[in-house]
């Protein structure tokens, strides 16, 4: 990875978004003004990229079939651009490039025990190998239509792990409290829910959770933490591995330590103690309907509390005709979920006070965006699924929860969510609950996000021109070029893929080489070509070699091109007629969506960040309770609820009013005043042997 800051092109990036929409300077300055503990961290992990699909022999119909993809970075990138311009100031962004964890470390070895980190190495160190063979990669009781390795997935690994302990760091670590972030959201992949002791499935390879939350216990002497796992599927692993924190043997464990279980298989529960609360579709992998075993369904249906060491509550969704149904659903049915982990949490200081140790407590989010009501049907075959503005409501509730048993400690990793609008709306609605603001029904709105999407395809371009009030197309140009500029990696593992490559790449084998080889591993390795064969392949190579020429040059020309002025400055009056035939003006969406925008007024956010402070409530509300009440009646230590908290010069919180951010509104005053770049600070960014059935639905 650079040595340079990985977010200096981001950075750059941020300071042409202020300089095209002055309006949101006065958010700039008073982003200095907020504590870093009033912010959201987003913690990058370029690393993550290095897991791709390496069986380069199968067909392009095989390979759209695989949809656990370094893509879907870049699309949760989008989503966190979106967030971002739309609250500026109260996000920090965190690379973890120049951190890679160790497989082997002890929070991995406390998870998954010895063996099973080295077994995942040594697979990695063999895959390649296999590989140029043709051969498959991965063992033949994997679902290889699932899992795939090669050598880079182990840096990928490490990659991940580093992006764990960065995000654990951020909720725990600074020089002081004010510089302390209470809330972390962690980009990775691949996910994690699925990944048992010591069995890969899903996807997964390593239980993400599990091991965030011993570096947590280890570092910070984080006690108890409850998982609120709202992925499509449930999370058999994250569930799993509570049985073996209760103290129960892993199936997987066939050798162990000689008196360690008693008859019954059990033995002292473990600490740190893990709740685990989930909500998903029980027709859905891993309990499908043709593939799933009793055991599996028995698992996803599991509701027992303060018993056997063990708190595991398991909901299944049910499917809605519209919003106000939904909403009904969720807070009589999904809300009982935060009831469960309130219950645990209360119990769990109850028993630490008897045992005379102290209870430090976290909420850890197992953020999965594939119920996402974007997202593809060959993943959610079942028709479950929830509206775009449900991931603000439940991270919501999570904070509250976080607010009354943990300091107000939350922790979110990406798990599932595979089609680029269900992973970009996700994110975007996600965060903007991370930071307990509102979400707003047309930013979720279809027209929306397909503008945003545009930029998870490598080959994305700007349109050459575009309608003078269409504030959504520009706004949604905006977070691409912020999307894109996010993590520098993109450039080489997902931009330049759009082209046909004529260099080596990583020491292997030019376009020429590989046509050869694809054809000798599917019609006879063993026989000589002739010379007219070789010439018919190195011709298909020549003609690849040019059209990425081609293609190279038409970017090139298109840079050139590139406007220098600020987007209110330029002609804009009409759409790109090559790339969006379709293409209808939405002008009542566009007028709503700037209202909605200019609305978010810097007294709004000064209301809101009160409502981060720690609350004293012992009490949690039932479902009832909560959907009647503003969260600006909770008490904060401190805190005269009458008046917003102000940082003034001696401490107190102050933050400018009668202004508002703005930063869509058309038909501005076209003299953009100029900067300086300390006026743009924003954004805060600092470098740092059981059967599987298939998730994706397909079959190898």
């Amino acid at each position: 990875m650079s040595q340079q800051d990985p977010l200096e092109k981001f950075y750059k990036q941020f300071q042409s978004f202020v300089q095209n929409n002055p309006n949101v300077i006065s958010a700039a300055r008073a982003a200095s003004q907020i504590p870093e503990s009033a912010k959201a961290v987003i913690v990058l992990s370029p690393y993550s990229l290095q897991h791709t699909f390496p069986r380069e022999w199968v067909s392009k119909s095989y390979r759209k079939t695989i949809v656990e993809r370094p893509e879907r970075l870049l699309a949760s990138s989008m989503g966190i651009a979106a967030a971002i311009t739309m609250y500026p100031a109260l996000f920090t962004l965190k690379s973890s490039n120049q951190r890679m964890g160790s497989i082997m470390s002890p929070h991995v070895y406390k998870v998954h025990g010895k063996e099973w980190p080295k077994e995942v190495i040594q697979l990695c160190k063999e895959a390649d190998e296999k590989l140029a063979k043709g051969e498959i990669e991965v063992p033949e009781s994997w679902n290889a239509g699932d899992i795939y390795l090669s050598s880079k997935t182990i840096q990928a690994l490490q990659g991940t792990i580093g992006a764990l302990e960065t995000g654990v760091d951020s909720i725990f670590k600074g020089p002081s409290a004010d510089h302390i972030s209470n809330r972390a959201f962690v980009a990775i992949r691949p996910p994690g829910h699925h990944c048992h002791f010591a069995t890969p499935s899903g996807f997964c390879l390593l239980n993400n959770a599990h091991v965030a939350i011993e570096y947590a216990a280890d570092t910070y002497g984080v006690t108890h933490v409850a998982v609120l796992d709202f992925d499509l599927h449930h999370g058999d692993g994250t569930q799993d591995l509570c049985w073996k924190r209760a103290g129960f043997k892993p199936d997987e464990d066939i050798n162990p330590k000689e008196g360690e279980y008693d008859d019954f298989g059990k033995k002292f529960a473990e600490f740190p103690k893990v709740g685990y609360f989930s909500m998903h579709d029980i027709n859905s992998f891993p309990t499908e309907s043709g593939f799933a075993t009793k055991e599996n369904i028995k698992n996803a249906s599991t509701c027992l509390m303060n018993s056997h060491d063990l708190n595991i509550w398991n909901i299944h969704m049910s499917n809605w005709n519209n919003e106000e149904e939904f909403v009904k659903l969720y807070r009589s049915k999904y809300r009982v979920l935060f009831a469960k982990a309130d219950e645990y949490f209360k119990t769990a200081k109850l028993e630490m006070a008897a045992l005379g140790r102290p209870f430090k407590g976290m909420v850890l989010i197992s953020a999965g965006f594939d119920a996402s009501e974007f997202e593809q049907t060959t993943m959610q075959r079942h028709g479950s699924n929830v509206p775009t503005e449900f991931y603000t409501m439940f991270t919501k509730d999570a904070l509250k929860l976080a607010q009354m048993h943990c300091q107000g400690k939350v922790l979110s990793l990406m798990e599932g969510g595979y089609s680029d609008k269900a992973i970009t709306s996700g994110v975007f609605a996600h965060l903007i609950g991370l930071q307990n603001q509102d979400w707003i029904k047309e930013w979720g709105s279809e027209h929306v996000i397909k503008e945003i999407v545009r930029g998870c395809k490598p080959a994305w371009k700007p349109y050459k021109t575009k309608r003078s009030k269409d504030v959504i197309r520009i706004w949604a140009e905006e977070v691409i070029r912020l999307g894109r500029a996010m993590i520098p990696e993109f450039e080489d593992v997902l931009f330049k893929t759009a082209k046909i490559k004529t260099e080596v790449l990583d020491n292997g084998p030019t376009i020429a080489q590989r046509v050869t080889r694809q054809y000798a591993r599917t019609h006879s390795p063993e026989r000589e070509f002739s010379k007219t064969e070789v010439d018919a392949y190195q011709k298909r190579s020549n003609d690849l070699k040019r059209k990425e020429h081609r293609q190279m040059q038409l970017g090139a020309v298109t840079a050139s091109k590139a406007e220098s002025v600020p987007f209110i400055q330029q002609d804009l009056s009409s759409g790109d007629e090559d790339e969006d035939e379709d293409y209808v003006y939405d002008e009542e969406l566009n007028k709503t969506f700037n209202r909605t925008v200019e609305d978010i007024s810097i007294d709004d956010i000064s209301r809101h960040l009160e409502t981060l402070e720690i609350t004293q409530s012992e009490d949690m509300e039932t479902p009832q309770e909560g959907s009647n009440r503003r969260h600006s009646q909770h008490r904060s230590h401190n805190v005269d609820q009458r008046q917003p908290r102000r940082l003034q010069s001696n401490g107190m919180y102050k933050i400018p009013s009668s202004t508002t951010t703005q930063h869509l509104k058309s038909g501005r005053n076209s003299n953009v005043p100029t900067y300086e770049d300390s006026d743009i600070s924003m954004v805060s960014h600092i470098s740092t042997t059981r059967k599987h059935t298939t998730r994706s639905g397909a079959r190898w």
